[in-house]
This record gives structure tokens, C-alpha cells and sequence, in this order.
């Protein structure tokens, strides 16, 4: 008895327990630590990912305005000498109090400059970066930046969304029609084909205007369908594979049902390309929803990166600041997404085990 403890002190005290003895933070840690040291492309798209989430999560918190508020400033009488400089953004006073009671003169110029009462002022349109308004302001005197950052859980709703809905009815889809075969994939092979035929951005553009009142939850619902084809041809091929592999002729053998077999031995191990699939869809259902958005076929009343990138379109290379700033968070958002994906790949795909480590939670 002696013996035997004195044996298991001595492996307490000099031999480190495997990882997968630890406590899960501590797995956890650690395979956070391999995956940032072996995939550093995937660890820097996973922190652009992570902070596009802290973004619209906590947009409340960090926009500096409402993004739908206007932006309004003092009126400004001119100067003497300011008056025939029509560069400057000021009025006479003569013209300032014509302007309460003549309609002509709010005719003439730019309604939003006069405003009635004594609180009144002029809407800030199209200013630029300073440190009360760091992307400037849009045409219509809303806060760029306040904008942008609310313009983020709009994406993350879109992405995610029809990513889960392409991603769960494609895997499910792909599965029935691989695993039994024969005339069940042959007919949901030739739906999939029809799908596949058709131009995604003509359906899409179809699905758009048939609602009448097309919203977020619609246009998240078209961009899902659309990429539910794609996920059966790869969700099958998956299984296909994977079908033809020992332990599930050995699952078969034993009487086990095909339901235990698709949920216990396909469905994990086609884990890689799923994921691959998904995080790389999220990317591109925020594009075609900026797309949509640019082409006005979206929410109007949503905060979208597309309207904005066409609302600084349309003002010119006068002020390009605006789709600037829009366009680069679009173009690390998706970035981000497919660097994660890519790596996500390498760590979760079971061939690779042995090559450089497979992180397990």
C-alpha cells in the first residue's frame, strides 16, 4: 500500500497530467494558444471577427450620436464682408428674417437651412472628419460614424442569419439524398440542379419584389434559400465519402439505424467543410445584403452599409470620405470571416490529425 502511493505521489509531483485531464478554461487556453501560434492569418481574421461583435454589441455604448438624428448648428449671421462670398456658409440678415415668413426665398435656397424659431439652426450636411464628428457627416446630417456602427448588427443579423438557414436546410438536404441514394438523389439532385440553373442575383432580385414590404427578416430568408443549393452539393459529396469509410459498413453490420448513423458517425466527420461553408457565407450574405441595400431593395428604415455606400456615391468625389470609410467595413468584415474559415478548416478536418496538432476542445 505504501508502495503504491508513494508511486502515485511521484506521478502527481513529476508527471504532467494530458490535456485532456485539465479543467475546460484551461483546454480552452491552451487551444487558443496553439491556434494563434500555428494559423496567424486565422487568429487576425478571428480578431477582426470578435470586434465586429464587440462593435454591435455594445454600439450603444460608443456611437458618439443617434444615427438618426440631425445634426444641427447655429445659424450664422455674415460678416459685413461675408456677404457677397457665396463659399461662405452664412446669411445675411436681411435674408435670415425673410426667410420665417417668405416661402420664395426657402424656394430658392436649401430648405433645411432655415428653420423657424428662435432654436433653429442649420443641418451640418456633409462635414468632414473632426474630433466632435470622426467620420464627418452625410447629406443628410447624420453622424457617419454612429451610422457605421449600428450598420454593424444589421450585418451580423443578415450573415449569420442566412448562413444558419443555407448552412442547417443544405446539410440536412445533402445527408438524405447521399446516404440513401437512388431515386431520392436523383430527384432532389434535379431540384438542386433547377436551383443551381438560375442566376442567384435574378432569383434574389425576383424574391425581393414579390414582398410587399420587403424587411430584414425577408431579405435574410431569400439570401439563405438561395445558398441552400450549394451546401447540398457539398453536404453530399461529404457524405458520399464519408459513407464509403469502415466503422459506418461496420455500424451497418452491427443493425445500427440510419438515424444513429447520420447523427453518430457522418455528421461529425463532415464537420470541416460545413464550417468552412458557413463562416465564408456569412461574408458573402453581408455582401449581396450591401448589394441589395445599394440598389434600393432593401429596408429602408434599416441602418445599411450598402444604402450608405451609395448615398456617398451620389455625393461626388466632392466628398468620397463617406463610401470610404463604409467600404473598408465591409471589406475587413468579410475579410475577417474568410480568414477564420480558412483556418477553421485546417484545425477541424480529421486528416490532418498528427500535422502540426488538432486543437480538441
Amino acid at each position: 500500500m505504501a508502495r503504491e502511493q508513494g508511486a502515485s505521489a511521484v506521478i502527481d509531483m513529476g508527471i504532467p497530467r494530458s490535456l485532456s485531464d485539465r479543467p475546460l478554461p484551461v483546454r480552452a487556453a491552451v487551444n487558443l494558444g496553439r491556434f494563434i501560434r500555428n494559423k496567424p492569418l486565422g487568429a487576425f481574421g478571428l480578431l477582426l471577427v470578435l470586434l465586429l461583435f464587440m462593435v454591435a454589441i455594445f454600439a450603444d455604448a460608443i456611437d458618439r450620436i443617434d444615427p438618426h438624428a440631425v445634426v444641427r448648428v447655429p445659424a450664422r449671421v455674415c460678416a459685413p464682408e461675408e456677404v457677397e462670398n457665396p463659399a461662405i456658409e452664412c446669411f445675411s440678415p436681411e435674408l435670415l428674417e425673410r426667410s420665417q415668413t417668405d416661402v420664395t426665398i426657402k424656394l430658392r435656397y436649401p430648405a433645411s437651412r432655415f428653420l423657424s424659431g428662435s432654436g433653429g439652426g442649420n443641418i451640418l450636411i456633409r462635414a468632414p472628419s473632426s474630433s466632435e464628428h470622426w467620420f464627418g457627416t452625410d447629406g443628410r446630417g447624420r453622424d457617419v460614424w454612429s451610422r457605421v456602427i449600428h450598420g454593424s448588427r444589421l450585418a451580423i443579423q443578415v450573415g449569420i442569419g442566412g448562413a444558419l438557414i443555407a448552412v442547417t436546410a443544405g446539410t440536412f438536404f445533402g445527408t438524405i439524398s447521399a446516404y440513401f441514394g437512388r431515386w431520392v438523389d436523383f430527384i432532389m439532385q434535379r431540384f438542386t440542379d433547377a436551383l443551381l440553373a438560375f442566376p442567384s442575383l435574378i432569383l434574389l432580385l425576383v424574391f425581393v419584389q414579390v414582398i410587399e414590404n420587403p424587411n430584414t427578416w425577408w431579405t435574410t430568408l431569400a439570401l439563405g434559400i438561395l445558398g441552400v443549393a450549394s451546401v447540398t452539393r457539398v453536404a453530399r459529396s461529404a457524405v458520399l465519402t464519408t459513407r464509403a469509410e469502415v466503422y459506418v459498413m461496420a455500424a451497418q453490420t452491427i443493425g445500427a439505424s440510419d438515424l444513429r448513423i447520420m447523427l453518430r458517425h457522418i455528421l461529425p466527420n463532415i464537420v470541416a467543410p460545413l464550417v468552412v461553408i458557413f463562416t465564408i457565407s456569412i461574408g458573402l450574405y453581408i455582401l449581396a445584403e450591401s448589394g441589395l441595400a445599394f440598389i434600393g431593395l432593401s429596408d429602408p428604415r434599416a441602418i445599411s452599409w450598402g444604402a450608405m455606400v451609395n448615398e456617398g456615391r451620389q455625393l461626388g468625389p466632392a466628398y468620397p470620405m463617406m463610401a470610404l470609410y463604409v467600404g473598408l467595413a465591409i471589406t475587413f468584415t468579410v475579410l475577417g470571416f474568410n480568414l477564420l474559415g480558412d483556418a477553421l478548416r485546417d484545425v477541424l478536418d480529421p486528416r490532418l490529425r498528427g500535422r502540426g496538432g488538432r486543437p480538441t476542445l
